[in-house]
């Protein structure tokens, strides 16, 4: 942006949406009403804006996929017979949403959202230590305000009540969506310029992740690293790739001391190092769900059982991996659809013949990783990041194209 350029409305709209998505609580008109998220309650101004921006979106094929999907999901509500169940109609929307935001923060101006970044992300960084070492009346706050619920009522303490290791939980009220929160960041600061301030901010947001304790996002930082050392070994020089891994396990070591309050208690996520991860209750569970819901795949392997909300919520059952979800909701045709969300962006991305493609594929990674044992995309605010880097590599993909053009 030149100088004394000043920002569009897209942009400032665009941030403050970040901003509110990270930092504050839904909005609560009443009590007996859910909370409104902020990107809901601003979809009206989004669409008003499309509409008077329209000759300046730059439209794609991939475009169209979210809003296909939207019509698939209310095609498996009729091909079911759910169509009394109206939480089911609001995955139409999501699906919805998800296309009009991709078209939305396509009009931002990413280099000024780039200057943002740092700042919201040292607010988050603040917020979190708060709530992390128990500032009075912090905890209290997310409990409340921003869904903490058992989470923060059972932080620093086991299932008896008794002190344990501390998770943090954070703004988004679940320390493993919170870890994800993190490792976004964690992409975002990656020091390709290998300064002090990048560096520094890199190192910090690990931090932030291995304090929540998500075992996770820890094997997701590693297969991201693993990644970059493969593929991309000549990023760094030995010295700095050595900087990098001593940095990891500096941070990591740190953040145990701190969540196990001098290793008096027994780290959540240890049990990867011990292989106990792998007999624990959240295991076991984690595979006698998927067991099942497997089992109801075959049912109807084409076209799935439909968003049918009802029966996860009568049976006090969570996927926890968001490839089976997608096969059970909506068969095989959906479970395509889903993949192609990441894989397309995925092969376009690498047509960018420079390093600034790599945060992109990391993102892209990140989001297939995680789905294994999480559900990212159906997380509000996990799904607003990802659409914001979607439209980011969209912009550069455009700008490599008119250059080469």
């Amino acid at each position: 942006m030149k100088s004394g350029q000043t920002i569009n409305f897209p942009t400032i709209l665009g941030i403050f949406l970040l901003f509110a998505a990270l930092c504050l609580p839904s909005v609560a008109f009443a009590t007996q009403f859910p909370s409104v998220h902020w990107v809901d309650l601003c979809l009206p101004l989004i669409l008003l804006l499309l509409f008077f921006n329209r000759s300046k979106i730059q439209f794609s094929k991939y475009y169209a996929l979210p809003f296909a999907m939207a019509g698939y999901v209310g095609l498996t509500i009729l091909i079911q017979a759910h169509t009394n169940s109206v939480s089911d109609y609001f995955e139409i929307y999501k699906w919805f949403k998800f296309g009009v935001l991709l078209l939305f923060l396509g009009l931002m101006d990413f280099d000024q959202l780039k200057k943002c970044l740092p700042y919201l992300f040292l607010v988050l960084v603040v917020l979190n230590l708060l709530h992390f070492f128990e500032f009075p009346g912090i905890n209290q706050l997310l409990e409340e305000q921003y869904n903490g619920g058992l989470q923060i009522q059972f932080f620093g303490k086991n299932s008896l009540g008794e002190p344990a290791v501390k998770r943090m939980v954070g703004t988004m009220g679940n320390p493993n969506i919170n870890a994800l929160l993190f490792t976004f960041f964690s992409i975002l600061f990656l020091p390709f310029q290998f300064n002090k301030k990048q560096l520094g901010l890199f190192l910090l947001a690990l931090t932030m992740v291995f304090l929540c304790q998500s075992r996770t996002s820890i094997v997701v930082i590693l297969i991201l690293l693993s990644y970059l050392a493969v593929f991309h070994l000549h990023l760094w020089k030995r010295r700095q790739w050595l900087t990098i891994i001593g940095g990891l396990v500096l941070t990591y070591f740190l953040a145990l001391l701190f969540a196990t309050s001098f290793f008096k208690y027994s780290a959540y996520s240890s049990s990867l190092l011990d292989g106990t991860a792998l007999y624990s209750g959240s295991v076991r569970g984690r595979f006698e769900t998927w067991a099942l819901l497997g089992q109801q795949i075959l049912e109807y392997p084409i076209f799935g059982h439909g968003p049918y909300k009802q029966y996860f919520y009568a049976n006090r059952l969570y996927a926890e991996n968001e490839y089976i979800l997608m096969a059970w909701r909506y068969g095989l045709i959906g479970l395509v659809v889903y993949l192609l969300v990441y894989l397309l962006p995925f092969v376009q991305v690498l047509r960018l013949k420079n390093r600034s493609y790599i945060p992109f594929v990391l993102v892209i990674l990140l989001m297939l990783t995680s789905a294994l044992t999480n559900n990212p995309f159906t997380e509000r605010n996990i799904e607003l990041l990802f659409c914001l880097a979607l439209a980011w590599a969209f912009k550069c993909i455009k700008t490599a194209d008119a250059r080469n053009s």
